[in-house]
């Protein structure tokens, strides 16, 4: 009874199960927003007409032509697609 009254349920679940309870939360919104960007927002895929406008702007300062075509600098950009994606429904569902 006195537990409800000095500060609720925060007496429960005081200290580390507190924060592993919030942690979970936040996970679980984080899992639903990368799932909701995997299912319905494109994936990883990003938009060529935006890379290959920035690519253009660059060409005139430094030879980036055939820089796409290296494997890795295509996953970063598709890491970076997801990344942002999810970033932006997490920013909407918070």
């Amino acid at each position: 009874m006195e537990s409800e009254l000095v500060s609720g349920f925060m007496t429960e679940h005081s200290a580390v199960i507190f924060v592993f309870f919030f942690l979970a939360e936040y996970a679980s919104i984080v899992l639903m927003c990368i799932l909701t960007s995997l299912l319905f927002l494109g994936g990883y895929l990003y938009d060529n007409n935006i890379i290959s406008y920035i690519i253009q702007n660059l060409n005139s300062y430094v030879n980036v032509s055939g820089f796409l075509s290296y494997p890795l600098i295509q996953g970063l950009l598709s890491g970076i697609s997801i990344g942002l994606k999810s970033s932006i429904m997490i920013f909407t569902f918070i």
